[in-house]
């Protein structure tokens, strides 16, 4: 879907007519008009599509401004690292030293053992899944310890995403699915018994146990939802989203970064030596982990998660808006009646060779230390990359914690092993609807040897 949303605006400009009453946008500064707080444009029906349970909204789903404002200043401080819950670095930090520990033991190769192929598609995912349930629950879903899909939840939503993107784009059968009758005897339950009933249970239990005589009080994201006046349906509701928007976009990052980085010698190269020079020890325990104040404060480290980032965004639907009662004018004075939608076109955003160079297509870090951080070209850049995480009111509120994530794991990883592509003819199988489906991203792992690397020759 994004290559023919990217092809369209290559042939027809910034602002691609490709329905009725639709187009499709890649301008930043008319997607940022179109988010901004107190703008006209709503969101449209198609957001209806991400809804997980029949006629119950989540933030995701939500079209009512002022519902999805309210419900928004409920969540917010939860994601707030600093203050209301600041436990975050920690809980990550756990989690990769359960990824660390599970990769040392059971799938590090040696010329005795052989290859042992990681499938790092998944394995991403149940890191991805762990980490956002242990910070917004204090209690991940434990597919890391195990190394599987406990519940086959993970399968069960690759099966259901190209549905749910139809549904997505033609609302009228939405509707009949989520009708009393259909939902009655079709859509999961907390109460059944199948994977994604199993996960609606998880999140059932994790918000109910907050509330009555003998709620548990925790220092969390959930305890932090419900002080600021959530209710349980909407606690509910809210977890389930954490479960599912929170770790399938995560997961999708740290796979596309694995597979920039394991395939480009002289990033890896460079990044090992920021790190060093920032001194990062490559031989640790596996419950040190490098501090999110230090990540952050090497440059090329950081550089190769914003390119990743662009270059393969998460998430690729139209997030789709509807223009106000008295329509809109384009650039240039073009006029579009009440209630166009306008879709956006987040992957030729992305690759725009005005904004990041002839070689745009490419995965290229140093593109962002080329240039002083206030010049007009790099914050064109800046101004593009962010939407990855939308922009104004729409601004993903998990984008700190998704950067410190990123961070924490592509230097540990690399920092600590030696990662490469079994077969670099298909590296990975992904396809991509509103968010990517990828597995099979098999790769060999093999303990970093310092000793036998070339000094890096970047410089």
């Amino acid at each position: 879907m994004h290559h023919y949303f990217t092809a369209a605006n290559k042939k027809y400009g910034r602002f691609a007519r490709i329905g009725l009453q639709t187009l499709l946008v890649s301008d930043v500064d008319y997607i940022r008009k179109v988010n901004a707080r107190g703008s006209s444009y709503s969101r449209s029906d198609w957001y209806k599509g991400g809804r997980f349970v029949p006629n119950e909204d989540t933030l995701l789903s939500m079209t009512d401004d002022n519902k999805h404002k309210s419900l928004r200043n409920k969540m917010a401080p939860g994601f707030n690292t600093h203050t209301e819950n600041n436990r975050v670095e920690g809980s990550i930090d756990s989690q990769i030293t359960i990824l660390l520990d599970l990769i040392k033991s059971k799938y590090v190769s040696t010329p005795e053992s052989g290859t042992k192929p990681m499938d790092w598609g998944y394995l991403a995912s149940y890191f991805g899944i762990d980490s956002i349930c242990d910070i917004a629950f204090s209690e991940p879903l434990g597919d890391l310890q195990v190394d599987q899909d406990k519940y086959s939840f993970l399968h069960n939503m690759e099966a259901a995403l190209p549905t749910m993107s139809v549904f997505a784009c033609y609302t009228w059968m939405l509707k009949l699915l989520q009708s009393s009758i259909v939902a009655r005897y079709c859509a999961p339950s907390p109460d059944d018994l199948s994977p994604f009933g199993h996960v609606m249970g998880f999140a059932r239990h994790q918000a109910s146990k907050r509330f009555g005589e003998k709620a548990v009080r925790r220092t969390d994201m959930m305890d932090s939802f419900i002080q600021h006046g959530m209710t349980p349906g909407e606690a509910e509701r809210g977890g389930l989203l954490q479960l599912v928007a929170g770790s399938d976009t995560t997961a999708t990052a740290l796979r596309a970064a694995v597979l920039f980085v394991a395939t480009s010698p002289v990033v890896l190269a460079r990044m090992r030596t920021e790190m060093a020079e920032a001194g990062i020890l490559p031989h640790r325990d596996t419950k040190t982990i490098i501090g999110n104040v230090k990540a952050r404060s090497i440059p090329y480290l950081l550089a190769v998660v914003k390119e990743s980032l662009r270059l393969h965004p998460p998430v690729i639907g139209a997030l789709e808006k509807k223009a106000g009662n008295e329509g809109d004018a384009l650039p240039g004075g073009r006029r579009i009646p009440p209630g166009t939608k306008i879709q956006i076109s987040t992957w030729a955003i992305l690759r725009d060779q005005e904004v990041f160079g002839v070689d745009a297509d490419c995965f290229r870090s140093e593109r962002w230390l080329e240039m002083e951080v206030e010049s007009e070209q790099r914050l064109r850049m800046e101004r593009s990359t962010e939407l990855v995480f939308s922009a104004g009111r729409f601004i993903c509120m998990g984008r700190d914690i998704a950067l410190t994530q990123l961070l924490k794991v592509i230097s540990e990883l690399f920092y600590r092993f030696d990662i490469t592509v079994i077969n670099p003819k298909k590296p990975w199988h992904s396809v991509g609807y509103r968010v990517f489906c990828q597995h099979d991203q098999w790769v060999r792992v093999t303990e970093r040897n310092t000793g036998n690397e070339k000094p890096s020759y970047y410089r």
